[in-house]
């Protein structure tokens, strides 16, 4: 009861405030009364909301564990129709979306686990889903949104045909293999819906331009991903990257710049910090040093073909690709030094994930 009394409380409010247009709609009428997954792309924290008045059935949704405390928290949420995800409950998060499905009720679900804040990630499914639909025998019907909810702003909603899980039993059995194949097939529709739709975001001149550097921030386990440098009789740190060529993106040049520089592939998924830079070697004029914080997924650091290891005339020098203890920064030189400094302290704030907001750094000339 609770439920459909905020639902009919919020509809008319969010359809003024947040405006949408769906797509291909119909697909979803084909299920009207029957238990279906419903998977969308996870933009912002808005996305279940919306999608959840806007589909006007009973329908239950995937939400964060951390949100059902004991007494209110639990209540009011359970009343809502949440479904705790935990880490540490995986068993009991399936048995208790099987039972909402078994009930004919629709099951949202923001299948990546995660919003995707930068314009360049990619959609990467996880393995629940593909359990719950497997284990149900329910469809999973694939919704992606091209840009986050905003007030007074047109988002346009796309909904894909229907995945049966049917064909990915073995013998009426859930496999490991069966699971990652739907995984997959989901992953593919979903991308398949963006191509065309969602358009990329605005590079700002700052991005785009050849004069500007982009730098990777790679930590794993406790250890930062620099180049070890000995030239000119003095012997310091840097991070991997280089200018942005003519048609990249930012993210773009620091995943190529790591992978070159290391041998290390990562995936940058947020821009940390900047500040202005005067290039007086490269004849490229003065411009944007920016440092983005990169995923790492696989690869050791060892040099590469890239010119610092294959022209030695060139730039001269000795180079090293390398992981650094975090605990080891203050006692080495690791340029630029203001870039460090802050990096130490974020670092000590929130993790390896380094969750802020772009920073602007003065800054200070080298010695």
């Amino acid at each position: 009861m609770l439920r459909f009394l905020l639902k009919l409380i919020c509809y008319l409010p969010f359809k003024l405030l947040f405006w949408t247009k769906w797509i291909n709609k119909k697909e979803l009428r084909k299920f009207r009364g029957k238990p279906v997954i419903l998977a969308m792309n996870h933009r912002n924290a808005l996305d279940g909301p919306v999608l959840v008045i806007d589909v006007w059935r009973k329908s239950n949704f995937w939400i964060k564990g951390e949100l059902f405390t004991p007494g209110f928290g639990n209540n009011f949420f359970r009343a809502l129709g949440g479904v705790p995800v935990k880490a540490s409950a995986e068993l009991s998060l399936m048995r208790e979306s099987v039972a909402v499905l078994q009930k004919n009720r629709a099951l949202c679900v923001m299948p990546e686990g995660h919003r995707s804040f930068n314009a360049d990630d990619q959609l990467k499914i996880q393995n629940g889903i593909a359990m719950v639909a497997l284990r149900s025998g329910v469809p999973i019907i694939p919704i992606v949104s091209d840009r986050p909810f905003r007030l007074f702003r047109l988002t346009r909603i796309k909904v894909g045909q229907a995945i049966d899980p049917t064909p990915y039993l073995v013998d009426g059995r859930m496999i490991k293999d069966g699971i990652a194949k739907l995984g997959d097939k989901l992953q593919y529709q979903m991308q398949q819906l963006l191509v065309g739709f969602s358009k990329p975001a605005k590079q700002k001149k700052w991005q785009i331009e050849p004069s500007i550097i982009g730098r990777g921030i790679v930590i794993r386990d406790g250890k930062l991903l620099v180049i070890h440098r000995r030239r000119d009789g003095q012997e310091y740190f840097v991070f991997p990257g280089g200018h942005v060529d003519t048609g990249e993106t930012l993210t773009q040049t620091c995943a190529r710049e790591v992978l070159e520089e290391t041998s290390v592939v990562a995936r940058p998924f947020r821009e940390l910090y900047k500040f202005w830079y005067e290039d007086h070697k490269h004849g490229r004029g003065d411009g944007w040093q920016t440092f983005m914080a990169c995923e790492y997924q696989s690869g050791e650091p060892q040099p590469t073909d890239a010119e610092e290891y294959t022209d030695p005339n060139r730039r001269g020098g000795f180079y090293e690709p390398m992981w650094l203890a975090l605990d080891e920064l203050e006692k080495v030189d690791l340029r630029p030094s203001f870039v460090k400094k802050q990096l130490l302290k974020d670092y000590r704030k929130k993790g390896e994930r380094l969750p802020f907001p772009l920073r602007k750094l003065e800054a200070v000339k080298q010695k």
